[in-house]
């Protein structure tokens, strides 16, 4: 909302940095349907692995989780959630899948808003769809063990205004079409957060938010790379940008570039991996072995089975390990470590 104020989106002027990269994403965004054209299998089996991912990676960053097991059984709607982690988490595979089914239909209000917070708790006893009732602050804990408060959200009793008026002016910047989408989307997702609208799931919310909002304005690497799991593997530098933006945010003088810069990056890393992925199933020929091997050649240092694994999405797991093993045998490359830790490296 202060992000909006007095027409600050209409008249900001972008450092170069955040103008490149503004339009690499736009350019990325262009080829989103030649790569639905050329590789419809590989998108759909993306998919199906950022679903997992994002689903994991959201509930993780706020210290919510289970076994790989249980989250793919979860995700895969197979199982019941059996405690509190597994519901928050099935609660938001629901929103999730509503989002990438019916973001076209899902208009950006605070009633809409309210009903995705609802069905993130809808597997829990305690009930979400409301705002907070009672005012929070942000803390953060010293390495003596001393907290401090780091920033204060708007209080209960102001918070339904100001996410009226942030929806209303969110509404408002985006049917004019005088700003880039991208800095209104970021906008909005900064001012949500500082708002912090929720007793609880706030995170989790903004998270969801910013793919609905990508969806509707044509972005659509969220479907296929885990833009949440991106965020998980950066969130100090997210909470760092968060908060150097936040400061002076009540007075309408926070730095707003700062948080751009951030989720920018978030955007175009996803972007840059999405055309890793599918261009390097397109453009290296040969079964799926030998893909795999390609696929470590390409790799530089420590490696794991992973990253691998994320570079060939569709080939499974037995293959993956049979070609690790054969390559192993033959001293091409060797383990270090044990376990989910374990990394790898060639041999020369």
């Amino acid at each position: 909302m202060k992000s909006f104020e007095n027409n600050r989106l209409n008249n900001i002027t972008l450092p170069m940095n955040l103008v490149r990269m503004l339009t690499y994403i736009n350019e990325y965004k262009g080829k989103q349907e030649l790569y639905k054209r050329q590789s419809p299998q590989i998108l759909n089996t993306l998919k199906e692995v950022a679903i997992i991912q994002s689903t994991e990676s959201s509930n993780r960053i706020e210290g919510i989780y289970t076994s790989n097991k249980r989250l793919q059984e979860i995700v895969n709607n197979k199982v019941e959630p059996r405690d509190r982690s597994e519901s928050e988490i099935a609660g938001y595979r629901d929103v999730l899948n509503t989002i990438h089914s019916s973001y076209d239909a899902i208009p950006v209000n605070s009633s809409v808003i309210l009903q995705l917070h609802r069905d993130l708790y809808k597997f829990l006893p305690v009930r979400g769809g409301s705002y907070k009732n009672v005012n929070n602050v942000i803390e953060e804990i010293l390495p003596d063990g001393s907290k401090y408060i780091r920033f204060k959200p708007v209080d209960a009793f102001y918070t339904p205004m100001y996410m009226e008026k942030l929806c209303d002016e969110y509404r408002k910047i985006s049917i004019k079409g005088e700003v880039e989408p991208l800095v209104y989307i970021g906008s909005f997702i900064l001012d949500f957060l500082c708002i912090h609208p929720f007793n609880d799931g706030n995170g989790r919310i903004s998270r969801l938010i910013t793919l609905l909002l990508l969806y509707q304005s044509g972005f659509e690497v969220g479907r296929f790379i885990s833009i949440e799991k991106i965020i998980e593997e950066s969130k100090e530098t997210y909470y760092e940008a968060l908060n150097k933006s936040s400061m002076l945010w009540h007075d309408g003088k926070h730095n707003l570039e700062i948080w751009l810069e951030y989720f920018l990056g978030v955007i175009l890393k996803s972007y840059k991996q999405l055309e890793e992925r599918v261009g390097y199933v397109t453009n290296v020929k040969g079964g799926k072995s030998q893909r795999i091997e390609k696929a470590i050649e390409g790799k530089l240092g420590y490696f794991t089975k992973g990253e691998i694994r994320n570079i060939c999405p569709d080939v499974a797991e037995a293959t993956i390990n049979r070609v690790f093993d054969k390559l192993k045998a033959e001293g091409k490359i060797e383990v270090v470590g044990k376990g989910r830790s374990a990394k790898w490296k060639k041999l020369y």
